[in-house]
């Protein structure tokens, strides 16, 4: 491992929400030149869900304003205070597709963008999903859908996944042959 370069002079707090605050630092890099830095801290991480059935993968599509785009994406969203990321992972399931599953394992964590935040996502593989009888939250989901491997192959290949949370252990899945 190499040895840090950048040091923290000093930090502040720009903005704070319940979510998440916004930093500024000043920070002297390699050479040792003071400049201005701004980060985004989140006080939990959040969790992202592959649930599959054998090789098939379920999906949601949502529409994103931030980035004006319909997408496709794994179930994913924050970590409430006093719960740990496992049942976060279990309660996005099922008010994002309207499944439940018997297991809920680790795969993998990912950071969403470790350049400006420290946001962590602690990625789980559902398995043995059933459909439970209150559905999915239509407010925040378009449409929920199982994808056959080679759907989500053709789908990768397209760009049709823009979101590296779920990308990646949705790549990591597919590299094992679904099998984790």
């Amino acid at each position: 491992m190499g040895h840090n370069t950048w040091k923290v002079i000093s930090s502040s707090v720009r903005h704070s929400n319940p979510y998440f605050t916004v930093l500024q630092h000043d920070v002297t890099d390699a050479d040792d030149t003071h400049r201005d830095y701004y980060t985004i801290a989140f006080p939990r991480p959040a969790v992202g869900v592959v649930a599959r059935h054998g090789t098939d993968i379920l999906l949601i599509r949502q529409y994103r304003f931030i980035v004006d785009e319909y997408v496709w994406a794994i179930p994913s969203g924050g970590v409430d205070e006093e719960e740990t990321p496992v049942d976060a992972a279990r309660r996005e399931l099922e008010e994002e597709t309207g499944y439940t599953a018997k297991h809920m394992d680790p795969l993998m964590h990912c950071y969403a963008s470790y350049g400006c935040s420290n946001q962590r996502f602690e990625i789980f593989i559902a398995n043995d999903v059933a459909p439970i009888s209150s559905g999915f939250d239509r407010s925040e989901v378009l449409q929920v859908r199982w994808f056959r491997r080679n759907e989500i192959v053709d789908l990768v290949k397209r760009n049709g996944i823009v979101d590296n949370l779920s990308l990646s252990p949705i790549l990591l899945t597919l590299m094992r042959g679904g099998q984790c």
